[in-house]
């Protein structure tokens, strides 16, 4: 890979960063919620649903990829794995429910909510 390329997915890479704090930490700011102004809640919970059903296509084609790629398969696997576990927790978490919704567990007992998901799954 030349300099240029490596250069590149730099600078790509630094955009997402941005992207994602701006996402993650400043969605709430006044700069940001200004730009969606002139969007109803219903087209803006609609337009970040479809982005984040986007982020999951990409996530299943990487483990479908892995299916293909037989050298690399298991490194394959476990990034992608990796990614949808941390998106699962922070996304459980980040809605106050570490666990199935149905079952009766506190969003600080994660050894019940591991348990209670794991018989569910049973």
């Amino acid at each position: 890979m030349n300099k240029l390329t490596k250069i590149l997915i730099g600078a790509i890479a630094l955009l997402h960063l941005g992207v994602l704090s701006l996402e993650m930490f400043f969605w709430s700011t006044p700069l940001v919620q200004g730009k969606f102004q002139d969007f109803t809640p219903e087209k803006l919970a609609a337009i970040l649903a479809a982005n984040q059903g986007l982020y999951n296509g990409f996530l299943a084609v990487g483990l479908i990829w892995g299916l293909w790629d037989k050298q690399k398969s298991f490194s394959i696997w476990i990034f992608f794995l990796s990614c949808i576990a941390i998106a699962g927790i922070y996304g459980s978490f980040s809605l106050g429910r570490p666990c199935p919704s149905n079952s009766n567990c506190s969003s600080r007992d994660w050894s019940t909510a591991t348990a209670s998901f794991e018989s569910e799954c049973n």
